[in-house]
C-alpha cells in the first residue's frame, strides 16, 4: 500500500485524472464491448470486421456493407476499422481476395485427379459452381466487376486462368469477335458464361432448392455439352 500511495503522490494531477477516466470508461463498458476491445487490441479485429462483412453479404448483400454498421456489429468505435482498411472498398478487395484463394485452391484440388486437360478444366468448372453454391457471400462479391478492376492480385489470377483455359479451349473455338471485345477465345467465354451462368442461376433460386451435391452433378452434365459442342 505504501508503494501505490507513494506513487500516486509523485504522479501528476493531470496524469491521476487521466488514470481514473480510463478505468471509469473501462468499467462503463458492458463484457461484450470490453471482449471487443481485447479482441482488438490483439489484433484480431481485421478478421472480424471480415467475417462481419460476409455474414452481411450473405444476408443482404455486397452493397450492404457499411463501415459503420461493420464497426457496431463488432463492437469498437466507428474510427477503428479503418486502421485495417482506409475504406469500404478495399474492406471489399481483401475479402474477394480471399474468397479467389479459397476458390483456386477448390479448383486445383479437382482438377489433380484428371490426367487428361480437357477433363482437369471440366473438373474446375464443376468445383466452381459448387463453391458458388456453398459459399455463396464469397462468390457474390468476386461477381463484382468494381472489386476486381480495384485488385492488381485478382487481375493476375484472372489472366492466368483464362491463359491456362485458352491452352486447351482455345484451340477449339478461336471465334472473331471475342477476341477483340473480351480479349478471350470463344471456347473460353463460352466455359466462363456456362459455369458463371449456372451458378448464378442456381445461388438465386431460379432452378429450385438445389443441394450442393446436386449442384455438382448438374454442373458436371452441363459442362460435358459443352465440351462436345467445343
Amino acid at each position: 500500500m505504501l508503494v501505490t500511495l507513494t506513487s500516486i503522490a509523485s504522479t501528476p494531477l493531470g496524469e491521476q485524472a487521466r488514470r481514473r477516466s480510463a478505468v471509469a470508461r473501462r468499467s462503463s463498458k458492458t463484457e461484450p464491448e470490453r471482449k471487443a476491445d481485447d479482441a482488438y487490441h490483439h489484433g484480431h479485429l481485421r478478421t472480424a470486421l471480415l467475417q462481419a462483412a460476409l455474414e452481411t453479404i450473405a444476408a443482404r448483400g455486397v452493397d450492404a456493407v457499411k463501415m459503420n454498421d461493420l464497426a457496431r456489429r463488432t463492437g469498437v468505435s466507428v474510427a477503428a476499422p479503418f486502421r485495417h482498411f482506409p475504406n469500404r472498398q478495399a474492406l471489399l478487395v481483401a475479402l474477394a481476395e480471399d474468397a479467389a484463394q479459397r476458390l483456386q485452391a477448390r479448383m486445383e484440388a479437382a482438377a489433380r485427379s484428371h490426367e487428361d486437360p480437357t477433363e482437369a478444366h471440366r473438373a474446375r468448372g464443376v468445383a466452381y459452381v459448387r463453391f458458388a453454391v456453398e459459399e455463396p457471400a464469397y462468390f457474390a462479391v468476386l461477381s463484382r466487376a468494381d472489386v476486381i478492376a480495384a485488385s492488381p492480385p485478382l487481375q493476375r489470377m484472372s489472366a492466368m486462368n483464362i491463359e491456362a483455359m485458352d491452352l486447351i479451349l482455345g484451340k477449339r473455338r478461336g471465334g472473331e469477335a471475342t477476341p477483340s471485345l473480351v480479349r478471350r477465345t470463344a471456347g473460353v467465354l463460352a466455359a466462363q458464361a456456362l459455369t458463371f451462368g449456372l451458378a448464378r442461376m442456381i445461388v438465386e433460386g431460379l432452378l429450385g432448392d438445389i443441394t450442393a451435391e446436386q449442384a455438382e452433378r448438374l454442373a458436371y452434365e452441363v459442362t460435358g455439352v459443352l465440351g462436345e459442342g467445343l
